[in-house]
């Protein structure tokens, strides 16, 4: 796997590339995790100490998609631990009620790192996520920031925002990240308004 996208990158392909998302996917899970865990194809890898992809691959409607995982789940290799989500969890377990079994969690990078909005990263991790998309087939996507929305290859975050629209083979919301939230509160109320739409539509 990551000796294939050494030669496709040679080869001048960019990951991010209609025929790359279609074709060029991992199909086991187990496979894509070991994948994760060995990937040296960026700078971020160096500051790894765990691969941040969910331990088991899961069947369910829903999959959140964020940007740039904590320092603290870089350190227990836990998805969520931080104080960010644990927030999260706690709305989705009192709005839409959902428990943490119940959906699926993914970072645009597997790898913590200090640095941020790193293109060549991105492009390098993109592959990893429309992996785990093929394979989970959740009904929809959460997309936390304008960032995750746009690594996508979408636009219009702001005029897009808490709408659900089709895309393929599911449907997609973006919503804001929960570090602009933090940084914003007022904007708060908007999320949980995401969060019931989300619920009726779930």
């Amino acid at each position: 796997m990551i000796r294939e996208l050494h030669y496709l990158k040679a080869m001048g392909y960019d990951f991010i590339d209609e025929n790359l998302k279609n074709d060029f996917w991992i199909k086991n899970f187990k496979e894509l995790q070991n994948s994760v865990q060995n990937c040296t194809l960026c700078h971020f890898s160096k500051t790894r100490k765990h691969s941040l992809i969910e331990k088991e691959q899961k069947q369910v409607k829903l999959l959140i998609l964020a940007s740039f995982a904590q320092k603290s789940e870089n350190e227990s290799g836990i998805l969520l631990d931080s104080s960010r989500g644990e927030k999260l969890k706690k709305l989705l377990q009192e709005i839409i009620g959902l428990k943490r079994e119940n959906f699926y969690f993914s970072y645009l990078f597997k790898c913590f790192s200090y640095s941020k909005f790193d293109n060549f990263s991105l492009q390098s991790c993109l592959p990893f996520f429309w992996s785990e998309l093929k394979l989970i087939k959740p009904k929809i996507i959460l997309c936390l920031g304008e960032y995750a929305f746009e690594g996508l290859g979408f636009k219009d975050f702001k005029a897009l925002r808490g709408e659900i629209f089709a895309y393929e083979n599911f449907f997609i919301m973006p919503s804001f990240e929960l570090e602009f939230i933090e940084k914003n509160p007022s904007y708060e109320k908007d999320f949980i308004n995401d969060l019931k739409k989300l619920k009726g539509f779930l």
